[in-house]
C-alpha cells in the first residue's frame, strides 16, 4: 500500500489511515516527497514530474515484493494516486479530498505568476479538530499550486482511462476543493466506484474529525476490491 500526503503536507497526514491498514495486515509506504518538510522554498524548483518520480518509485519498490499494490492520496496525494493510475497497474486506489479543482479561483493564476511571486500566505485552516496535527507550509509556494494545477489538467482529461476499484471520499463542507469536485470525480472514472461524503469534517479528512470512520470505510473497500492480505501470526 503506498499513501501519498496533501501538497505541502508530510506523512503526518496519512499516520491514522496508515496505521489503520498496518494493523490490517498491509505492508505500507507513505514516503516524503520532494521539497516537503523543510522550508517553502525547497519546492520552487520542483515540478510535477519530480513529485511523480518519486512516487512511481516507492511504487515500483513495492511492486517488487507484492503482486498488488493499492494506491492511495490526500488532496494534491490523490491527485498523484490519479496519475500513477494512469502509468501503472494499482489493484484499487483510495481518493481522499482530491485536488481536481481549486475552490478559491485566482489559485489558477499560480501558473502565471509564480515566477514573480514566490509565496503567498496559505488558505485558512477548515479542520474541525483543532489537535488533529497535521502541518502544511505557511507561507505556501506559489510554484506548488502552479504544478498542482499543472497535474490536474494531466489526470482530468483521462479519468475513463481509470479502470481499476475506485474508493472516493470527501467532506461536505470542503472549503478548499468543494465536494462537487469529488462528486464529478466518481462520475467520470473508468472503473466501479465506491463514494463516503462526510459531514463534520474539513478538508483534511485522513486526520480530521471524522478519520476514524473514513479509515474504517477504507479498509471496508479493500476487502472487497482487492484480496485481503494474512495477518502475521
Amino acid at each position: 500500500m503506498l499513501l501519498l500526503h496533501g501538497l505541502t503536507g508530510t506523512p503526518v497526514d496519512m499516520h491514522y489511515m496508515r496505521d489503520a491498514l498496518v494493523a490490517d495486515g498491509y505492508t505500507v509506504s507513505v514516503p516524503l516527497l520532494p521539497g516537503r518538510g523543510t522550508r517553502p522554498s525547497d519546492m520552487d524548483s520542483l515540478c510535477w514530474e519530480d513529485w511523480m518520480s518519486s512516487a512511481l518509485a516507492a511504487y515500483d519498490e513495492l511492486a517488487r515484493d507484492h503482486d498488488q499494490v493499492v494506491v492511495g492520496g490526500l488532496s494534491a496525494g490523490a491527485t498523484m494516486t490519479l496519475d500513477i493510475a494512469l502509468r501503472r497497474k494499482p489493484s484499487a486506489v483510495l481518493l481522499c479530498a482530491t485536488a481536481l479543482g481549486m475552490g478559491n479561483p485566482i489559485a489558477y493564476l499560480a501558473p502565471y505568476v509564480w515566477r514573480v511571486i514566490r509565496q503567498v500566505p496559505s488558505p485558512a485552516s477548515d479542520l474541525v479538530d483543532l489537535n488533529a496535527g497535521a502541518k502544511c507550509y505557511d507561507p505556501a509556494p506559489v510554484r506548488a499550486v502552479a504544478e498542482l494545477i499543472h497535474g490536474i489538467g494531466l489526470v482530468r482529461r483521462r479519468l475513463g482511462e481509470i479502470r481499476c476499484p475506485a474508493f472516493v471520499a470527501h467532506a461536505v463542507s470542503d472549503r478548499l476543493v468543494p465536494v462537487q469536485y469529488a462528486r464529478d470525480l466518481a462520475a467520470r472514472l473508468g472503473g466501479p466506484v465506491t463514494t463516503l461524503y462526510l459531514e463534520g469534517t474539513g478538508h483534511a479528512i485522513t486526520v480530521d474529525a471524522r478519520r476514524r470512520e473514513l479509515a474504517e470505510a477504507s479498509l471496508a473497500f479493500l476487502r472487497e476490491a482487492v484480496a485481503v492480505p494474512q495477518r502475521a501470526a
